[in-house]
């Protein structure tokens, strides 16, 4: 049976628990990384808070990390240190609360990747910057037992993370493969071709849909919705040999009720 996880950027999770328990699946909690005053303040409370209500739920869980101005591969190494400490507070919540995968943003900017133009520096540096980071970030992961997944944003083709991943080589390090934004942003190369990239790697999977002009996060039958999932996203996915967690990335409940009866659940 395919493993779907609800999302939701609350802090009450309550409905959004209650939810996946009625249908059999897990969690995303995002609000970890959504939620930008909460590293600073208050997320031990939260993080009690949910852990109190999870008692007993059987569900996969997953949390989203920090992303707003975050940026692993800059060159200003205090940027860095800031985004090291962000990462590894999410990656010590994520472990007391026994959820399996940590999902983040590699940050690429494809307004500063000219190849024709600046040739491959920015390309090259970036990617240099991303081993770097993430190579002792997995390591970390490893030894608390959580997976890191990073997620493709901006990316405008699969090898830009898939190099990363390649380099680092680490069971603790993997993809996530947003389709909405392979579909909203790097259109020009198929999902085909993202799927096959990352296919070793995939371990996690955001699904939503939109109606082609920004990230709305809705429902998967969405009428007007530009991604047909039962033509072409969910036979490429349910091929692979190494089946990853499938998050209903849509926070609100009747999006995720629709979507939860168009897979069958």
């Amino acid at each position: 049976m395919e493993r779907i996880l609800l999302g939701t950027y609350q802090r009450d999770i309550t409905r959004h628990c209650e939810l996946a328990q009625a249908h059999g699946a897990g969690l995303e909690l995002q609000v970890y990384g959504y939620d930008t005053d909460l590293l600073d303040s208050g997320w031990r409370e939260l993080l009690d808070q949910h852990k109190a209500l999870l008692r007993g739920f059987e569900g996969e869980l997953a949390i989203h990390g920090a992303f707003v101005d975050m940026a692993p591969a800059s060159p200003d190494r205090r940027i860095v240190a800031v985004t090291r400490e962000r990462f590894m507070l999410n990656l010590d919540i994520a472990a007391e609360l026994g959820a399996l995968h940590v999902v983040f943003h590699t940050q690429f900017l494809p307004q500063l990747y000219r190849p024709v133009v600046d040739g491959p520096d920015y390309r090259r540096t970036w990617t240099e910057g991303q081993v770097e980071f993430w190579g002792p970030m997995a390591e970390e992961a490893a030894k608390r037992g959580v997976v890191i997944a990073l997620e493709n944003m901006w990316e405008p083709e699969p090898d830009i993370i898939g190099d990363v991943l390649d380099r680092v080589n680490s069971p603790n390090l993997g993809a996530c493969l947003d389709v909405g934004h392979v579909r909203l942003f790097t259109d020009y190369v198929p999902l085909e071709m993202w799927i096959e990239r990352l296919s070793h790697r995939l371990v996690h999977c955001h699904m939503n849909n939109h109606r082609g002009f920004y990230d709305e996060h809705l429902s998967l039958d969405f009428c007007g919705g530009v991604i047909d999932y039962k033509r072409d996203v969910l036979p490429l996915l349910r091929a692979l040999p190494n089946q990853p967690s499938l998050v209903l990335e849509m926070d609100d409940l009747e999006y995720l009720e629709c979507s939860l009866r168009y897979l069958g659940r």
